[in-house]
């Protein structure tokens, strides 16, 4: 038989067999993050169409969700898991001139904030989720750091741990701003 030294021995080494075990079986378990393409359906003022797919998805990043990774949409391809990101400029006092024929939004030059009404709509093995509305103010362009945070905080609100996504997962009562 074993003497105590020996047997602690036995012991010390099947406890440590156990637990390397059990952390494999647990990282095996773990869910991978979910890659989610981000694509956008128009530009805004200072940020042309091709760009906003990699800044929306920079920025989605800045809201640290361990549970989902970024990354812009080609182009012409719709993918099943994805975020559709929507912008309308909405109007305000500030007047304009009338024109018969209108510039496309990338190209309108402002030279002041301008209210935008951001919409994020989740998409998940090609099935609709949820989305989030967020009412911004927003210059345009690629070092707008107002529509940064915009989209960082609609990000949370879709996929954090207590956004419109989490919410209906677990059946819970939607976020204020979520729908």
């Amino acid at each position: 038989m074993f003497n105590m030294k020996e047997l602690s021995r036995v012991l010390l080494v099947a406890g440590i067999a156990l637990i390397a075990l059990f952390w494999q079986i647990a990282s095996a378990n773990a869910e991978a993050p979910i890659t989610l393409k981000v694509e956008a359906s128009h530009g805004l003022p200072g940020l042309h169409h091709s760009a906003l797919g990699r800044f929306l998805a920079a920025h989605m990043a800045d809201a640290r969700l361990a549970d989902w990774r970024f990354e812009p949409a080609e182009e012409d391809s719709t993918a099943p898991n994805r975020v559709e990101w929507t912008f309308r400029l909405n109007p305000y006092a500030g007047g304009t001139v009338r024109r018969f024929v209108p510039e496309p939004v990338a190209e309108q030059g402002y030279a002041t904030h301008r209210p935008v009404t951001i919409e994020a709509r989740l998409y998940l093995n090609g099935e609709y989720q949820t989305l989030v509305e967020r009412q911004a103010t927003v210059q345009g362009g690629p070092n707008d750091s107002e529509l940064a945070a915009a989209v960082a905080s609609a990000t949370e609100s879709l996929l954090g741990p207590s956004g419109a996504y989490r919410a209906i997962d677990m059946g819970q009562r939607v976020t204020p701003g979520a729908r």
